[in-house]
This record gives structure tokens, C-alpha cells and sequence, in this order.
């Protein structure tokens, strides 16, 4: 594992993040849960992506920090407040980010959260309040750093640009959806991908503005973990969900030449999809979710993992 210090945070953050929205954190077996994150410490990983939307997750990562008397070691990217998604009936105001944030403090046994995500934007809404609103409780130390995730450039932007206009403090973190594929269809609503050329003015302006990228998705919900070979039936291989959003010729084809990469470089396909991530000329600290060791040690993998700038282009699939 490799580590970062994030400036006002006396804690080393692990540049793979651990994401808790896994079945085993997510469900009511918290023994299984306890043993989950227990593995993924002893792998290296401090620190960990949440969610007030992730079933019980919150619940048990607060039960393992403070059973393992980790809370001041452990790294919380936590996210709240969710409309737009199908099925939300979250509203976009200073109330229920208050409200939902307490919550989550609550159910994971502390007073604070490294970092604090908007999980998703309304955009009928003004930036104004929302970012009054961060300020306040990163003012009341509830909060160490805030952003969003599912946000657009626009209004990070604007969001930023009222802070500075204000005397206030803006969005210093963003968590899109990144990966090598890219999402071509989204079940969810109110998705927000920065993949593909397309989006190359979005990761340019994350750079230059100095805002780290913490990319969901960044194993393609499954499609880039080697759960789907591309000898396969994807359907055998695949939620539903998932083919939804990844299944195109281009993505398959993306695909296959990770694992052609991946059987010469002696790694498996997340460790090449990983390693492209990091090789990005951006800040980013990917988020997966391996539940089983071997999975860890596989995406751990990618740290050892060097391209040629061709190899980049040919994974990109620049020469079609």
C-alpha cells in the first residue's frame, strides 16, 4: 500500500480507499462485517468510503472502530444527502444535511468525519446555502473536509466561486464515477462520470484547481474485477445493474486488452484497471471493495505495476 498526508489531517490516508458498500459490511451479520474490515486493515487500507445509503454499513464500521480502538488512526470519507437517485426522497437543504449527518455520526460512534460527500446534487438548488451550511459544521468540528460526489464540474465551480466570494471555504474533494471504461447508461439517476475523452476538460480542471479525485466505480461495479472474463456469458458473470451500465462493444473490447495486459504483466485484471487509474495525470485515490484477501492482495498489485505510454493509448483504445 502507498499513503498520503492530507494537509490538516495528522493521519496517513492509504491510496486505495476501502469501500464499505460490500455485501458482508453492508448486511446484519456483524461478525462478518468485523472480520471484513479486520482484513482489510491488516492489508494496509486506512482509509474507508461510507455511506449513510449503504444498509447497515455505517453501523458496522462504527462497531469495528471502536471495538478495534481505531477511530483515530482510520480515515471516514463518509456521504449523505441523495437526491435525484430513483427512489430517493432526499431534499438538497441545509436541514437534511444537518439532520443525515448527525445520523451517520451517530451510527458510526464518533463526533466527526474526515471527509463529507454530498452524494448526489440537486441542481434547482443554489450553491449558496449548501456551502454556508459545510462551513458551519466544519466550523463546529463535525467535519474536516467536505465535497461531492456525483457533482458536476459546473457546479463545483460555482459552489467554489461563492466560497471565495464569501469568505468561505469550497469543495477541496470530489468523488465522480472514473474508471477506464466508462458508464454507458445510468440505472441510478443522477450519475456523474468524469471517463473518456469526452471528460478530459473535467479531469483537467480537477488538476489544475488541486481538488483529489476519490473515483466510485473505479473497478466498473464488477465489469473490470475479473468476475467477467470476456470468454464468457456476461449474464452468468454479472448483476443486472452492472451490464446496464457497462455492457458496450467498446467496454468488452477495453476489456479484453486488460487481460491481455494483465496475463504478460503476472496480475490480475483489476490490478491493470487500478493501475491505469494511478497512472493518470490526477490526483486520485480509487475506491474498491474486495471482500476476500486474494482480491486485496490482487488490487495491491497495481502499485508494482509500470506502463509505456503506448500500452495507455492501446488500453484507451486510441488506435481504433
Amino acid at each position: 500500500m502507498k499513503y498520503h498526508r492530507f494537509d490538516e489531517m495528522d493521519k496517513r490516508a492509504s491510496v486505495l480507499v476501502y469501500g464499505t458498500g460490500n455485501s458482508k459490511i453492508m448486511g446484519e451479520d456483524e461478525g462478518l462485517a468485523l472480520d471484513c474490515l479486520d482484513q482489510a486493515w491488516e492489508a494496509g487500507f486506512t482509509m474507508f468510503d461510507t455511506a449513510r445509503l449503504y444498509g447497515q454499513a455505517e453501523h458496522n464500521f462504527g462497531i469495528w472502530m471502536e471495538k478495534r480502538g481505531l477511530r483515530e488512526q482510520v480515515m471516514i470519507l463518509d456521504k449523505g444527502c441523495n437526491p435525484g437517485m430513483t427512489g430517493s426522497t432526499d431534499e438538497l437543504t441545509p436541514e437534511v444535511i444537518r439532520s443525515q449527518l448527525e445520523e451517520s455520526l451517530h451510527k458510526m460512534r464518533t463526533d466527526y468525519t474526515d471527509f463529507y460527500l454530498l452524494h448526489r446534487d440537486d441542481e434547482s438548488k443554489p450553491v449558496g446555502p449548501i456551502v454556508e451550511v459545510l462551513n458551519e459544521l466544519k466550523e463546529k468540528g463535525k467535519i474536516r473536509r467536505f465535497g461531492g460526489s456525483n457533482w458536476s464540474v459546473e457546479r463545483v465551480n460555482q459552489a467554489n466561486i461563492y466560497a471565495r466570494e464569501h469568505g468561505l471555504i469550497g469543495f477541496t474533494v470530489t468523488s465522480p464515477c472514473f474508471n477506464l471504461v466508462g458508464m454507458v447508461r445510468d440505472p441510478w439517476g443522477g450519475s456523474v462520470q468524469i471517463c473518456g475523452p469526452d471528460k478530459a476538460a473535467d479531469r483537467i480542471w480537477y488538476k489544475e484547481q488541486g481538488i483529489p479525485v476519490i473515483p466510485y466505480s473505479s473497478l466498473a461495479r464488477g465489469f473490470l474485477s475479473g468476475k467477467y472474463h470476456t470468454g464468457d456469458r456476461i449474464e452468468d458473470c454479472l448483476g443486472e445493474a452492472t451490464r446496464i451500465e457497462y455492457d458496450a462493444p467498446e467496454n468488452v473490447e477495453k476489456l479484453r486488452r486488460a487481460e491481455i495486459l494483465a496475463e504478460k504483466k503476472d496480475c490480475a485484471v483489476s490490478a491493470i484497471a487500478l493501475a491505469w487509474l494511478m497512472a493518470q495525470d490526477l490526483e486520485v485515490y480509487p475506491i474498491v471493495s474486495p471482500s476476500s484477501i486474494k482480491h486485496m492482495q490482487d488490487n495491491l498489485k497495481s502499485f508494482e505495476i509500470t506502463f509505456t505510454q503506448e500500452e495507455i493509448k492501446w488500453l484507451e483504445l486510441e488506435d481504433v
